[in-house]
């Protein structure tokens, strides 16, 4: 057991504490970091890549970086009377805290936490109900649904807000406040006012890149949300020269045959680089497959249910650009209210008294994120943002260095301040992409459905001096990079690890009756066919098969085993799944 209570804090560099390239945790057993930086973060138009990058910018700029802003990272930052720790507004780069009595572990990792926990005797304690929000099939639930966990102990740290550890010893268990940028985001209340503030922004920014030597990539889809992304490009190449953006390379999905089509359409009309590949020194290597694998574990167990592995080590000379945060801005979830929304979902889970836990914890918890500038954004929306978009979309952000404009804490603002007709009509996109480039919000979509109608131009707000006046002078802050040799990462390889680690749980998994036969029987059908073809037909198809990797996991670190539904219990959930309308 950790014995006694934590004396005053040190102040160390962060390479001697326990971090590795996908892995932070910081314990009350640790001295604090003076600075450090985990992953990407804007500072108004300067892109800041990693520890390396904000040494160099706290040098140039004489300036801090602090929780809230956009990119995709974890930066801790300490003075003589306080440590604050933070992430990005999105909170694509996830903190989990620990706490019990005096002791408490700060991590990106839900598994490592328990892990670390466990190791020095402090208790893991599985909690049931959040463990089987995963029994939840659909988008809603193949990730977090609430900002409890399945241990009981760790928590999900909202992405509004940044954990202080006082430097007192008698006053050593962090709290929680709100990040600058969440407290000062209450300002403006137009929405014009608030596009035309992003788009001047975002303009910016995407010129600090075309004008930097970074390799550089794109998705390019038949969808709405790439294509705000090029627009953005567009407009910036507009300013500091338009062959700037052929430095980008554009690629798309050649599976996804409607996709593939409009992007090339796209790619000849705005002369891109289009699916050209080069052996460039600057771009990230592959992984180890042993490295590739545990990088899943770490920061998707427990988290992100669907099995996408990462690649690529991600390094401070190559940045790629994506569409994530685009639903955050529309409606994604029917517009049928939290209750009934939930009450779709009620069958999934075989316990009654498991989903009346989570579903009065998925209330609490959304009442809570429910202040500030969302105040009165509707409840869907904001499960979406804080809970969809931040596992989902926050996902490639954790593996490599993916930037995402339509994530940004200026567009939340943005939409925000929409009416209901304007989220329903997605006018906040075709706001960015005719103002942008009304050419290319004009041409044609993967689908007929997508494309914007008469009334999108007609209402369009005019922006054309804001991004007439972005700032062109932003710079690339990053250290240099050391090449890497590729590492051994395949994708059937790690499908084969993914069996193996299923294969170890699903005996003991078995008996504990906690998941339904024919839920562990699927599991392991699916697992073992991908194993055998190399790949899932999706990877949500492993969803299951994480779900009792993670339930194996935290079994073998807990005090107590599983727990299955008494029969009394399992007999009133199956006839109330047989009742409509029962929740």
């Amino acid at each position: 057991m950790v014995r006694g209570r934590l004396r005053c804090f040190k102040l160390q560099p962060m390479q001697d504490l326990k971090v590795v390239p996908h892995h932070f945790l910081i314990s009350s057993l640790d001295p604090m970091p003076q600075h450090y930086l985990h992953g990407t973060c804007w500072q108004d138009e300067d892109l800041i890549l990693a520890d390396g990058g904000y040494a160099r910018y706290r040098a140039v700029r004489n300036a801090t970086i602090q929780a809230g802003q956009d990119g995709a990272y974890i930066v801790a930052n300490s003075t003589e009377r306080e440590t604050v720790i933070g992430t990005d507004f999105s909170g694509y780069h996830k903190l989990f805290l620990y706490q019990h009595a005096d002791h408490w572990i700060l991590s990106n990792s839900l598994i490592e936490t328990a892990r670390f926990a466990a190791a020095k005797g402090l208790p893991v304690t599985i909690d049931e109900s959040h463990l089987a929000s995963f029994f939840i099939k659909g988008a809603f639930g193949n990730q977090l649904t609430s900002l409890r966990t399945s241990v009981k102990e760790i928590r999900l740290v909202p992405a509004t807000m940044e954990v202080v550890v006082p430097r007192v010893s008698l006053k050593s268990n962090p709290t929680l406040r709100l990040t600058p940028a969440t407290r000062m985001a209450q300002g403006e209340t137009r929405y014009g006012a608030a596009l035309r503030e992003y788009l001047r922004l975002w303009v910016g920014r995407m010129a600090t890149v075309l004008q930097s030597d970074l390799s550089m990539s794109s998705e390019l889809t038949g969808g709405q949300d790439s294509r705000a992304v090029l627009a953005l490009m567009l407009a910036a190449a507009r300013l500091v020269g338009v062959d700037s953006i052929r430095r980008i390379n554009f690629t798309s999905n050649e599976g996804q045959t409607n996709d593939f089509a409009v992007a090339r359409e796209i790619a000849e009309r705005f002369h891109l680089r289009f699916m050209t590949w080069s052996d460039d020194r600057r771009s990230p290597p592959l992984l180890g497959l042993v490295e590739a694998y545990e990088k899943w574990k770490s920061l998707c167990l427990g988290v992100y249910a669907p099995s996408y592995f990462p690649r690529r080590r991600p390094v401070p000379t190559s940045i790629v650009f994506g569409g994530s945060g685009g639903e955050g801005h529309r409606r994604f979830y029917p517009d049928i209210g939290l209750d009934r929304f939930l009450a779709l979902h009620r069958n999934h889970i075989p316990s009654a008294a498991h989903f009346r836990t989570l579903k009065n914890a998925i209330a609490e918890d959304l009442a809570f994120l429910q202040q500030g500038p969302e105040v009165s954004v509707d409840p869907l929306v904001l499960h979406y943002r804080h809970f969809r978009d931040r596992c989902h979309g926050g996902r490639t952000p954790q593996y490599t260095n993916l930037l995402s404009p339509l994530s940004s804490a200026s567009l939340r603002r943005t939409s925000s301040l929409c009416t209901p007709d304007q989220l329903d009509r997605r006018q906040v996109v075709a706001d960015i992409l005719i103002n942008a480039s009304r050419e290319l919000a004009s041409m044609p979509f993967d689908t007929p459905k997508k494309s914007f109608v008469a009334s999108h131009f007609d209402e369009v707000i005019d922006a054309s001096d804001a991004i007439g006046s972005a700032r062109t002078s932003g710079r690339v802050f990053a250290a240099a990079s050391e090449h890497a040799a590729s590492g051994d990462f395949t994708k059937q390889k790690a499908l084969h690890l993914l069996r193996d680690d299923f294969l170890s749980h699903y005996d003991t998994m078995g008996r504990t009756g906690f998941f339904p036969r024919s839920y562990l029987e699927e599991a392991k059908a699916v697992v073992e066919e991908a194993a055998r073809k190399g790949r899932f037909s999706h990877p949500v198809e492993g969803c299951s098969v994480s779900h009792v990797i993670l339930a194996g996991e935290l079994s073998g670190l807990a005090r107590e085993d599983i727990r299955r539904p008494s029969t009394l219990e399992a007999f009133r959930s199956a006839i109330l799944r047989r009742l409509p309308g029962r929740i």
